[in-house]
């Protein structure tokens, strides 16, 4: 499957650190990508990021084979997460200058006519195709008050608590992964971090990302966010598969 890519990572206008991280792997057999934030102050946010996207995809390397069908293969990629989730944790234990520290996680695979996903946060995975529909869901505070009822997604957008996190990357000695399989025809797929969400409405989103070159749809988003505050680090992602018999 040919892919075209477009990827873009900005500290934005606050922070002076970058703690967000991507990953984009394409080969014959499947194409990945991978987008992570991290948090903990000092740079450890940064190194949680570094190591989920390092250790997600040593791991899927040495074991996603083709004989496998999309549910094994989203049960490796399920390990690799509970891997990296490990790895994180320990270093973290081990190390004072990074104690603490942990990272969101979200990924999508493109393999044999499927999309497979794995997720840990509140980074996020949209298809794009006549609509735009959010394939994750949030782990955050305001999630959970959206699910109960207490709240409207609309005032979830606003609440002074929507940044928290309910579930993320080597905080504790295990976690749950969210994993799905879905039929891919050729949609878009948009790969986030809430530095871009927080200032960006879905419909807008469609709008900027559903056509033209990747590359140019990154930049844009990353432009608008920047444009409204850049309260945050800023990560976009966009995979396109090319449809074939093969």
């Amino acid at each position: 499957m040919k892919l075209r890519i477009g990827a873009l990572t900005d500290v934005g206008r606050v922070r002076k650190i970058n703690e967000d991280s991507f990953r984009i792997f394409e080969s014959e057999e499947y194409s990945y990508g991978i987008v992570a934030d991290g948090m903990g102050g000092h740079q450890a946010g940064e190194v949680a990021s570094a190591m989920a996207v390092d250790e997600i995809s040593a791991y899927i390397d040495e074991h996603l084979s083709g004989e496998l069908d999309r549910f094994q293969a989203m049960e490796v990629i399920r390990q690799g997460f509970l891997s990296a989730n490990r790895k994180i944790y320990e270093f973290s234990c081990e190390n004072e200058r990074v104690m603490g520290m942990g990272t969101t996680a979200t990924l999508c695979m493109l393999r044999g006519g499927y999309i497979i996903f794995a997720h840990v946060g509140d980074s996020r995975a949209y298809m794009i195709g006549d609509t735009i529909s959010q394939i994750t869901r949030d782990h955050s505070y305001v999630q959970e008050l959206v699910k109960l009822g207490q709240i409207t997604p609309e005032q979830a957008k606003h609440h002074p608590r929507r940044n928290i996190i309910t579930r993320a990357m080597g905080v504790e000695k295990t976690v749950k992964v969210d994993t799905g399989v879905k039929p891919y025809n050729g949609e878009r797929l948009l790969l986030c971090s809430d530095g871009l969400v927080d200032e960006i409405e879905d419909s807008e989103l469609f709008d900027a990302a559903r056509d033209g070159d990747p590359d140019e749809c990154v930049r844009r988003l990353v432009n608008t966010a920047n444009e409204r505050g850049g309260n945050d680090n800023i990560t976009a992602v966009i995979m396109e598969g090319e449809m074939t018999d093969a």
